[in-house]
């Protein structure tokens, strides 16, 4: 497949920006499209229009800020890049095998959705100027649905930048640019973190695996978004799209939506160990979501972090940590992701420790107490 596959224009991409009502939650106040006052409910912009959107904090006074939407969009859409994926029996690029992905470093690291992916028996990338170049698999963490592609370019588009962290509440915006070459984007706002939920997984025998660490904002994934970036108003990396039905825990297998990214910060230690030692840390391997005292409490559980899922073969899965286990206490000290949020899920708490550190696990099987030992991986 040569860029010619492609087809090239000498204008801009064409835009379509379709605003989507935005929930009023945590920090956020409102968010107002061309600083008109109220919500719009639907509306599509041309590339042209001056959109803006005000976020109002009720800290500092009621202070706010504007972002131009049209800056954000001509900030991160140079940077998606279009990820195909090819099989014996279509190796052209078609909206059937093409995703998104995005730059995350200039040394040719692409951030896309294991859903990208999926079932390839080889990967290509197309930058937004019609090059085509060959890709492979430098990390994936099944845990969080992130991978990571490596490419061999002198000419990359500048990398996204990763937002040092999300709250509630905050700005969401979904941009895609899918096959067709027309940007689009979605705004909306962030209304829950550290989700566990059941991801569609053509490799597991159930058809779905349990991920963690996600996302949900009340904006609509655009079309082709699976792999894209979803960004704050500052345009810095907040999730990675995934253009999929979820089911979000506690809901049951049969309630699925459209909402979710996966775990950005899972992404960017990822690309940071490949930048700096040239290879990627092993996944943990597991998957688990936090019980606190109601919780526990109905459940007949023990409060901490329930293990939902273990990747054969993977630290965790090494130590001996198994589905429905609940981890209570970490080298003796009760887990703190019950009430930090600077750590959505158990993973996060463990890779705190730091690579190597060898930890002890206080963890509850079937009403029996046992003590694990799990080495955080390495590279």
């Amino acid at each position: 497949m040569t860029g010619a596959d492609r087809d090239q224009e000498s204008s801009p991409r064409p835009v379509a920006l379709r605003l989507a009502a935005v929930a009023v939650t945590a920090a956020v106040v409102g968010v107002v499209v061309g600083g008109g006052g109220g919500f719009l409910l639907s509306r599509h912009l041309t590339a042209t229009a001056p959109a803006t959107v005000i976020v109002r904090s009720p800290t500092g006074g009621g202070s706010s800020s504007t972002t131009s939407l049209s800056s954000v969009l001509a900030s991160v859409s140079p940077s998606i890049v279009e990820v195909v994926r090819e099989s014996a029996s279509r190796a052209s690029p078609t909206a059937a095998n093409t995703s998104d992905g995005f730059v995350a470093s200039a040394s040719g690291l692409i951030v896309t959705s294991a859903g990208a992916v999926a079932g390839a028996s080889g990967v290509e990338v197309i930058l937004p100027d019609g090059s085509v170049l060959s890709a492979t698999i430098a990390a994936a963490d099944p845990s969080t649905g992130v991978v990571v592609l490596q490419v061999e370019s002198t000419a990359l588009p500048k990398p996204l930048p990763f937002a040092a962290g999300v709250g509630l509440g905050a700005a969401a915006i979904a941009i895609s640019v899918p096959l067709d070459g027309t940007a689009s984007l979605e705004i909306g706002t962030v209304s829950q973190l550290g989700m566990t939920a059941l991801a569609p997984d053509t490799a597991a025998a159930s058809g779905s695996a349990w991920i963690d660490g996600v996302v949900r904002t009340d904006a609509p994934e655009p079309p082709g978004s699976s792999g894209g970036p979803l960004v704050n108003a500052s345009g810095q990396v907040i999730g990675i799209l995934t253009g999929q039905r979820m089911a979000p825990e506690g809901q049951g297998s049969q309630v699925t939506a459209f909402g979710f990214a996966l775990d950005s910060m899972d992404a960017a230690a990822l690309v940071n160990a490949i930048a700096t030692t040239g290879s990627a840390p092993q996944p943990l391997g597991l998957v688990s979501s936090w019980v606190d005292a109601a919780a526990a409490a109905a459940a007949d559980l023990p409060a901490g972090a329930e293990i939902k899922s273990v990747t054969p073969g993977s630290a965790a899965y090494q130590a001996g940590l198994r589905p429905g286990d609940v981890v209570t206490a970490i080298n003796g000290s009760p887990l703190r992701g019950l009430s930090d949020p600077s750590y959505p899920d158990l993973a996060d708490q463990l890779q705190s420790f730091g690579a190597a550190a060898d930890l002890i696990l206080s963890v509850v099987r079937a009403g029996v107490s046992r003590q694990i030992s799990l080495t955080v991986p390495s590279a």
